[in-house]
């Protein structure tokens, strides 16, 4: 445990650059795929409170899973999590405020502050993490995440499976990275562009032979 923590010390995201992204989302079951909506990302540099930092701003639409919003912030200098807020169909869901020592939960009309030991990531980072890891073949890492809508700790484990060619626009394929990443007992896998770090594709199993993928269109 003390040496993921001194690992994820390590981790900067001064790499990361201003980016804006359109994804397709499919279900896919037992082999069968269709689309069920979109999402739009939008990464900018922000400051808080004096603090260099990178916010995320996530958009989900889709009928079937329904609309959500996130938005991440997360220091640029050590990729320690600022606040994580949540909507659900238009009002807020969770709001997470992280300081050094602990995060201040609101879900719905509830509130809590947790004591957080060491350093942590917020589990919704990961995704921005994964453009600034150094990725080859064979790496891992074992990081101390927090996940405000669990409002708990989770152990995260990021390990690079393969290399593949993956869609990156019209007619466009490239090389990318495969991550298998396992927040506590939930599977997810991300493929990131080895030469430009955008995330192009992700994929997790939501159900038995069923698939929601996130991806290029």
């Amino acid at each position: 445990m003390e040496k993921s923590r001194a690992q994820s010390m390590k981790i900067s995201a001064e790499a990361i650059v201003e980016t804006e992204d359109v994804k397709d989302i499919y279900l896919i079951e037992n082999g069968k795929e269709k689309k069920v909506g979109s999402t739009t990302e939008k990464v900018k540099f922000v400051r808080i409170n004096g603090r260099e930092a990178i916010e995320r701003v996530q958009k989900l639409n889709s009928g079937i899973i329904g609309n959500r919003k996130s938005i991440t912030v997360m220091e640029r200098a050590t990729c320690k999590p600022i606040s994580f807020t949540d909507y659900l169909n238009g009002s807020q869901h969770v709001k997470a405020e992280y300081s050094d020592e602990e995060v201040h939960i609101a879900i719905k009309d509830s509130e809590k502050t947790i004591k957080l030991n060491g350093y942590y990531v917020d589990t919704f980072s990961v995704e921005l993490l994964l453009r600034v890891l150094q990725l080859k073949s064979g790496y891992s890492l074992q990081l101390n995440g927090f996940n405000a809508t669990l409002e708990s700790e989770v152990d995260i484990h990021i390990q690079v499976v393969e290399s593949e060619l993956v869609k990156r626009g019209f007619d466009e394929y490239v090389d990318a990275w495969k991550v298998k990443t396992y927040f506590g007992e939930t599977l997810q896998y991300y493929w990131i562009d080895q030469a430009s770090k955008e995330l192009l594709k992700q994929s997790s199993q939501i159900g038995d032979g069923l698939i929601l993928e996130f991806r290029r269109g």
